[in-house]
């Protein structure tokens, strides 16, 4: 007999209502990376390599170190995103002419031309996320967020 899966308002109500700063935080970026995942699957692009792109669509020639000091992940934990990335001929890699320890990373054209089909999707989640918040709550949402890790990056 199959198990039935709980329909998501009653997933909803049994998530308590005064959870802790850091659990509601890390629920929220998890509700984030569903959606978005859900808007890049036709693209076959993932949550990590969207990430990674919206870092090289501001600034690309960075290495390694730098996307992850910027993406707040660990450098190790980057490189099989960078790996699927190259494979997929979404980025390549150069050896930096004044240091050629590092590695820099730059956008295909192929990854130049995804910027305007895939970051509407950001648009669209975020405001899918602030439906019903009026904008004076959205701002206060973004300076309570960007004080938060402001306060745990001191």
């Amino acid at each position: 007999m199959p198990i039935s899966l709980p329909a998501r308002n009653q997933i909803k109500a049994k998530r308590p209502a005064r959870q802790s700063v850091g659990y509601l935080m890390r629920y929220g970026y998890r509700a984030f990376a569903k959606a978005i995942s859900a808007e890049l699957h036709p693209f076959q692009i993932s949550s990590g390599q969207w990430s990674v792109l919206r870092v090289l669509w501001e600034e690309e020639g960075l290495s390694q170190v730098e996307l992850a000091e910027r993406m707040r992940v660990e450098k190790a934990s980057l490189t099989g995103v960078l790996d699927a990335m190259d494979k997929h001929g979404l980025i390549a890699r150069a050896r930096n002419t004044r240091d050629r320890r590092k590695v820099n990373i730059h956008l295909t054209a192929r990854a130049r031309k995804l910027k305007d089909k895939l970051l509407p999707f950001g648009t669209l989640i975020n405001k899918r996320a602030t439906k019903g918040m009026s904008q004076s709550e959205v701002e206060t949402l973004r300076r309570l967020l960007t004080q938060v890790i402001d306060n745990l990056d001191a």
